[in-house]
């Protein structure tokens, strides 16, 4: 067996030739990658030359890799080239559309983003074009390669020395991995490794050493110091104190408003009309209500997230950064206020006009505590109204009505609903014949998206001041609670920091805090006592909640309460004590203010698996 090297060039040339081609052309394929979403040898944006090496290291061993699995370079190069132009288009588009790059976890969504792919536009800025212009180039180049790996004669000995060299280029990978995650890289190379903000990360350390970094919180890791036994006896110590469940036990609706926020909370700015009318009226002191802002732990995507905090009071700063806690830890039947209300005689109700696939909903409700689930085919036998391509949220609420009033046809049991909407999910540009903007903003012209985005808002509040005006008149006591599930994208609300003279690439750590708050209602058509300007997370909502409609806390449960005293908000992306003081979670975990919650949300998780299976 020999490596021959055949083509035009003389003996002396080829060799020179390939290993120049060899490390040049994987290294612009690395280039042009990252060219899609920004220059990587930018002044503010780029790369430093030692990560940049790192990172180039990754694209010469899949190109050793790819050679000997194809035993030519040409095609090594190629097939490199057309991967990594498509990854790289890949991740323009999930940075344009989500606002954050591709992450390991991402693989678990592909199903629900390809089951909205058809709303978005796709199309494509000079920056795009020159990358997927210079990755042809690359192609074209490849076939200046010549060098083969062949044998004297056809036998086993190639395909073993192939074999060989791929298993061998393929191993190292993992020391390559491994070197990537070290603490001593980290340092050594002064890597940014600020989890919470996995764009910044991504820009400033590279797609490729970013994600691999990234691979090693796919995991939930073990709390230092964390012990079963003690989580369990806290639970037990909780459950001797809780109390017993009294009085007329309320009906609980809860509406989970796809991208609904208040932009006002970014900057200031006027427009023609409210475009919330209702919901800014029940903010300021309405009776019998409670409302404030939620902050949630993702912005622009990841819905489910929310959802997962709220129904379970766990927290995402205690998770993966970017993880999806319904696909990768929600796995058996999980503590929830479902489980929770259904073990007090409530019906479970759980809708979402939409795919029952998407995000796994139709797997892990059930393990939620849901009895029913309603899904798109639900909505489409009732002949539902539509605003652009999806089914409207006064569709939603006649069928929360309807299901209300079947509940109390068929049931003496109090009704618990949990709705997810979807009339006002991205993208935002396009045209339709069901749906005309008509909230416009002082200092921005022409049709944008942020004016879209608010029109749209202008409809769901119409819809939700209508399902409230009808349990108004209801019998039977019901709580209805209300808010956002995160912000849209950056692209979206870029302009109303243009007006207030920023941009969403310089924000200081409280204005990214401020990136993450939703309004939050909870209305009842009986009297509780009220409260405004409420800062919460959404973990601590669910106990809220509860407290609200007069239902006692379950152990854990209970446990968040009293967390909930010295720290009223706990998100993946900061903490706020009881004082109003703000920090990073980062922070506060190194002073062990959150050992206690971090333990207790691991057992409860990943351990309490008594009670649920």
């Amino acid at each position: 067996m020999k490596i021959s090297l055949k083509g035009p060039a003389d003996k002396y040339l080829s060799p020179v030739k390939n290993i120049f081609l060899m490390i040049v052309l994987p290294f612009l394929s690395f280039y042009c990658m990252e060219y899609f979403v920004r220059d990587p040898w930018d002044e503010k944006w780029g790369i430093k030359l030692s990560l940049l090496i790192i990172n180039a290291c990754f694209f010469e061993l899949l190109n050793l890799m790819l050679l000997f699995l194809t035993g030519r370079l040409r095609w090594s190069i190629r097939i490199e080239a057309v991967l990594m132009c498509f990854l790289g288009l890949l991740e323009y588009y999930v940075q344009r559309f989500r606002g954050k790059p591709i992450l390991p976890w991402d693989i678990f969504s592909v199903g629900t983003a390809a089951s909205v792919a058809n709303n978005y536009d796709y199309s494509l800025d000079k920056r795009a074009i020159t990358a997927i212009v210079c990755f042809v180039i690359i192609i074209a180049l490849a076939q200046l390669a010549d060098l083969k790996i062949t044998g004297i004669r056809k036998d086993k000995k190639v395909l073993a020395v192939r074999l060989a060299g791929f298993l061998l280029s393929t191993a190292v990978m993992f020391p390559y991995a491994a070197f990537c995650q070290s603490e001593t890289t980290i340092k050594k190379y002064k890597v940014y490794d600020k989890l919470f903000t996995p764009t910044t990360m991504t820009w400033r350390d590279g797609i490729a050493f970013a994600f691999v970094y990234e691979l090693q919180f796919m995991q939930a890791k073990l709390p230092e110091g964390y012990s079963q036994a003690e989580a369990k006896k806290t639970i037990e110590e909780y459950a001797v104190q809780a109390s017993e469940t009294q009085g007329e036990l309320p009906n609980i609706i809860v509406v989970m408003n796809e991208a609904f926020s208040d932009p006002q909370v970014l900057a200031p700015f006027e427009t023609n009309e409210d475009y919330m009318p209702f919901i800014h009226s029940l903010q300021a002191d309405a009776e019998n209500t409670i409302s404030g802002y939620m902050n949630t732990s993702i912005v622009g995507g990841n819905t489910p997230n929310t959802e997962f905090e709220f129904l379970t009071g766990n927290t995402l700063a205690f998770l993966p950064e970017g993880c999806i806690p319904y696909q990768q830890f929600v796995n058996s039947k999980t503590d929830s206020m479902a489980n929770y209300l259904k073990s007090l005689g409530y019906n479970t109700l759980a809708m979402h006009p939409y795919k029952a696939t998407g995000w796994d909903r139709n797997r892990v409700y059930p393990l939620l505590g849901f009895d029913e689930m309603h899904f798109v085919d639900y909505f489409e036998s009732k002949n539902p109204k539509y605003i652009r391509d999806y089914i409207s949220d006064e569709s939603l609420y006649k069928a929360i009505e309807e299901e209300y009033e079947k509940n109390n046809e068929n049931s003496d049991a109090p009704f618990f609903s949990f709705n997810v909407t979807m009339q006002n999910h991205s993208e935002y540009s396009g045209k339709y014949d069901n749906f005309t903007p008509d909230i416009t903003i002082d200092g921005i012209e022409g049709d944008k998206l942020i004016t879209r985005y608010l029109s749209l808002e202008k409809i769901s509040d119409e819809a939700f001041k209508d399902m409230v005006e009808y349990f108004e008149k209801a019998d039977e006591k019901t709580i209805i609670v209300f808010f956002g599930d995160h912000q849209p994208s950056d692209y979206v609300v870029e302009p109303v920091w243009n007006l207030a003279g920023k941009k969403g690439s310089d924000l200081s750590f409280s204005e990214m805090i401020d990136r993450y708050r939703v309004p939050f209602i909870i209305w009842a058509n009986y009297d509780i006592e009220e409260a405004s300007g409420v800062e919460i997370s959404a973990n601590f909502l669910g106990n809220l909640t509860l407290k609200a409609a007069g239902v006692p806390l379950d152990p854990y449960r209970s446990f968040l309460e009293d967390f909930s005293k010295k720290y009223p908000v706990l998100s993946s992306i900061h903490v706020t004590d009881a004082q109003g003081n703000d920090s990073s979670v980062d922070e506060m975990s190194a002073g062990g203010n959150l050992k206690d919650y971090e333990k207790m949300q691991y057992y409860e998780l990943f351990d309490d698996k008594d009670n649920y299976e």
